[in-house]
């Protein structure tokens, strides 16, 4: 069954606020004001559509969309329609492909629906769904084990601009033909007519299989370098001690993170370098006193006492953004972590892991209209640094045996190597210029800050995490 534009609007109208959020907790813990309004869709066939959607109170949402003897309701992976969307990308690029120098086409109308308009890097045949269940902000779906169907589920609001920044990066990247993330394969926009906007429904990129994100493989390789245990023929083998064997295993991922994070900044900077002005470094710290008397306000119990009693040496921390105007501004990831970092094992004899970077979308915490804005790389690099704590933070609270001086060991030795690689990539790469090392303490003090806040509106538990990372980084106090 395939409903036509007035009937889909009238059944999008009787439906409860729920249609639009995809199921697990978030459903329970988002309230959506009704009743909804279809504000466009695009039709893929066989009871399959790509629906934006407003809610009472203007917020909007990528809805895929079901048509059935029930009425409507939200997809669900094995109902078919993210696979449509990547034949419907493919298709795309199928048609233009002989017409088209670029090996991009950008800007394809999807299904000759002039709203629904494309950009297709990659063609390729894939038929099924299947969910995954991660923490995200978005929705996921594998097709044909293949390609990921990324949803945005929680568009910008009318008018809205800059919030979405992953085309611009995407096309950046393969530009300058950087290759460490997963190979990108098609975007799905909506032309917002009435307010001069093109707003990003969907991307799908390749899929990696046997990928961890650095909040599984960095935990891991932690784990094994910190708890004791006997050795292996392998380790005997090498002429190392297994404690020694499993340390240098687990700073290998920092190593290579840091070399991949100075090739992406040299490439995201190869489409421009502006410079910050008087405003820019008066925002960032305004923004950042402005987190901190938040965080002040929300965290409590000890941790509060604890923030509270550094809260003066934070803030005058702040001060040193003055000193940073000029400093270098390029696109960035924004928000830079090790959960941003994927591993699968390598095809390479001579290396055991490959590492790509993913989730081109910004900061969802910042402000919308500010994540597509240049920014210094020191913030991306610092968001890797504060990671990396927090890797060692996570293993010290849930694995029952591991050393805490080994896992503090780890932890500064996992951000030296980031530090050092990083550096010495840019150095080769000729692009120094583009790290303000100056900024890395009152950036790291800010993100630490930044992490309370989420944690008192979020996830109270992850309080532990800032608590832990600020007590090491203001220990005198």
């Amino acid at each position: 069954m395939t409903a036509a534009p007035d009937e889909l609007r009238q059944l999008v109208a009787a439906a409860s606020g729920s249609l639009v959020l995809p199921g697990g907790a978030r459903r329970a813990e988002v309230d959506v004001p009704e009743p909804l309004r279809l504000l466009d869709s695009a039709d893929l066939g066989s009871g399959r559509h790509v629906g934006v959607i407003e809610d009472a109170d203007g917020g909007r949402w990528t809805v895929p969309l079901i048509v059935d003897g029930s009425g409507v309701r939200r997809a669900l992976p094995g109902d078919g329609v993210a696979e449509a969307l990547v034949r419907g990308i493919a298709d795309v690029r199928r048609m233009h492909r002989d017409h088209v120098p670029a090996s991009t086409v950008e800007g394809a109308a999807l299904q000759g629906d002039r709203a629904f308009v494309a950009d297709a890097w990659h063609a390729e045949d894939v038929a099924g769904e299947r969910g995954i269940t991660v923490d995200q902000t978005n929705e996921s779906v594998v097709v044909g084990d293949a390609a990921m169907v990324k949803w945005a589920v929680h568009l910008p609001r009318a008018g809205v601009h800059g919030a979405q920044p992953a085309r611009d990066r995407l096309a950046a990247l393969a530009a300058a033909r950087f290759a460490e993330t997963p190979r990108p394969w098609g975007l799905l926009h909506w032309a917002d007519h009435e307010h001069d906007a093109t707003v990003l429904l969907a991307s799908v990129t390749a899929y990696l299989d046997g990928a961890a994100d650095g909040w599984d493989w960095a935990v891991a390789d932690v784990d094994a370098a910190t708890i004791p245990r006997t050795g292996s023929p392998d380790d005997t083998s090498r002429g190392l001690p297994p404690l020694q064997l499993g340390m240098d295993r687990a700073l290998e991922g920092p190593k290579r993170v840091g070399a991949l994070t100075a090739r992406m900044h040299v490439a995201l900077a190869a489409t421009g370098v502006s410079y910050a002005s008087a405003a820019d470094v008066a925002r960032w710290e305004a923004e950042a006193t402005a987190d901190l008397a938040e965080a002040l306000r929300l965290v409590d119990g000890a941790e509060g006492e604890r923030l509270r009693a550094r809260a003066d040496h934070i803030a005058a921390a702040y001060d040193a953004f003055r000193d940073h105007v000029g400093t270098p501004l390029v696109p960035v990831h924004g928000d830079y972590h090790v959960g941003q970092i994927l591993r699968t094992p390598s095809a390479d004899p001579t290396l055991r892991y490959d590492y790509a970077v993913t989730d081109f979308d910004g900061n969802p915490v910042s402000a919308p209209e500010r994540r597509s804005d240049p920014q210094p790389a020191a913030l991306d690099a610092v968001g890797m640094l504060a990671s990396l704590d927090h890797v060692g933070r996570v293993v010290l609270r849930r694995t029952e045996g591991a050393d805490p001086e080994l896992v503090r060991t780890w932890i500064a030795a996992a951000q030296e190597a980031f530090r050092h690689e990083y550096v010495d990539t840019l150095a080769r790469m000729r692009r120094t210029d583009l790290f303000d090392e100056g900024l890395a303490v009152p950036l790291r003090l800010a993100q630490e800050v930044r992490e309370f806040r989420y944690a008192a509106r979020h996830l109270p538990h992850w309080r532990y995490v800032p608590d832990g990372a600020l007590r090491d980084l203001l220990p005198d106090v």
